[in-house]
């Protein structure tokens, strides 16, 4: 594979979208999708978008289950095993035993611990024995995430049977804008050489493709980003058998973790990627990331949001208020205009409203320069890019106008972090 780095370092464009924690991209480095991520944010093709947990209904959780510490759960392996049986066939499992017996010793290691890899690509066909022949002939390939009518004909079975939708709702253009064609540059890690950007990991059985995993290989994480099976298939269990698979690709080709997408407690159907332990929750307060054990669970009962950095600060709190004095009371007079419209209406700057994630005016001032920040004003890419001190309008506003270009640029920059700040190109060609 091609590595295109420099030409990703070179240009990689952002543009801001609506509201302020909203951004678009049509080129942007994997590298930079992970400092994003690791403060919150996701994509849905071009659109990337930071929630505001502390207005919202249904609060989204960034999580991600570090490779190394997963160990598969008992009902996880019973879904492995079931369909490495179905692939390979009774007579096949019979024949290896008779042609090719195991030692006591690997019989031994086998029924005393799991080895996930192993398990995984038990039944594909190119770890088959040459001298036998199974049932099916199954096969994983990891390919780019093009488009072909083949891809988009699983999409359409899929949305049909598990969203309901219709003919009308269902179009290879949204297919297009939903799951092919990612702003994120394919390219091989100059450090390592594994897979970096946006790929399709197809399944597919006796040559039919049957399942597709959307993924994003990013320096330090596979994150999954959709998955779809065909009907036909609904029965084995498409959604574990894709998430183990997922996490030993990131333990083979060295990612630190895989990343199941937002985690909402409220959300019953979202509560399943818990079951991969350990899970582990950004705190959008801190930065940091706490394990989601039961003691999480029951803070993100009990709160607006959780974290357990205000958590703890809470506490220390407490134990200055007086007895009078309620803690409830006192997390709720510190979000302004708590619910998401009257935010939007209050015209207030995302730096003035505050938002989890998001770097405070002081911490913006501390650590971005937004003079030196670059912007993209037009033409052939490459050619116009300049720095913000050298637009005309830039010294008519401040950090907290949003209706100038400084006050955007400075939401912005607040929520992307200092590191994106400074590394990639605000876009304002497109409007």
């Amino acid at each position: 594979m091609q590595d295109d780095s420099n030409a990703c370092e070179a240009l990689s464009l952002l543009t801001p979208f609506g509201a302020s924690y909203y951004a678009k991209s049509k080129s942007l480095c994997p590298s930079h999708y992970q400092l994003l991520m690791d403060r919150g944010w996701r994509r849905s093709g071009t659109l990337f978008y930071l929630p505001d947990v502390s207005r919202s209904c249904c609060p989204h959780y960034t999580i991600r289950l570090p490779v190394a510490e997963f160990k598969a759960s008992r009902d996880q392996r019973q879904a492995l095993n079931r369909w490495n049986r179905y692939v390979l066939g009774d007579k096949y499992a019979e024949d290896l035993k008779r042609k090719h017996p195991k030692s006591k010793a690997e019989k031994k290691q086998e029924n005393s611990s799991f080895d996930l890899m192993a398990n995984v690509h038990q039944s594909e066909a190119q770890n088959l024995k040459p001298d036998l022949k199974p049932e099916h002939v199954f096969e994983v390939t990891l390919e780019p995430d093009t488009y072909t009518p083949e891809k988009f004909a699983l999409f359409s079975n899929y949305q049909k049977h598990v969203h309901h939708e219709t003919d009308a709702d269902i179009t290879r253009d949204g297919f297009k804008r939903f799951l092919c064609g990612s702003p994120l540059h394919r390219h091989d890690d100059s450090s390592d050489g594994k897979p970096l950007g946006s790929y399709h990991q197809c399944y597919r059985l006796d040559g039919r493709l049957i399942a597709m995993g959307v993924l994003d290989l990013l320096p330090h994480a596979v994150s999954g980003v959709y998955f779809l099976y065909h009907s036909d298939f609904e029965k084995w269990s498409f959604g574990k058998l894709s998430a183990l698979r997922e996490a030993a690709l990131a333990m083979e080709q060295g990612y630190d973790y895989y990343y199941m997408g937002y985690y909402i407690h409220g959300c019953a159907k979202m509560r399943y990627k818990g079951d991969y332990k350990p899970q582990y929750v950004l705190d959008y307060g801190s930065g940091d990331w706490d394990v989601l054990d039961d003691e999480m669970r029951a803070l993100m009962e009990r709160r607006q949001w959780a974290s357990m950095s205000l958590e703890r600060a809470r506490k220390a709190k407490t134990a200055d208020l007086s007895a009078e004095e309620n803690v409830a009371d006192f997390d709720e007079k510190a979000v302004v205009h708590p619910s998401p419209l009257a935010a939007y209406n209050s015209g207030l700057s995302l730096l003035a409203l505050g938002m989890p994630g998001a770097l405070t005016l002081e911490q913006l001032r501390a650590s971005v320069d937004l003079d030196s920040m670059k912007i993209f004003l037009g033409g052939r890419a490459g050619s116009d890019v300049h720095q913000m001190q050298d637009i005309v309008a830039w010294t008519s506003g401040s950090e907290t106008e949003p209706a100038t270009i400084k006050g955007r640029v400075a939401e912005f920059a607040a929520a992307v972090g200092r590191d994106v700040a400074k590394a990639i190109v605000v876009d304002f060609s497109r409007g």
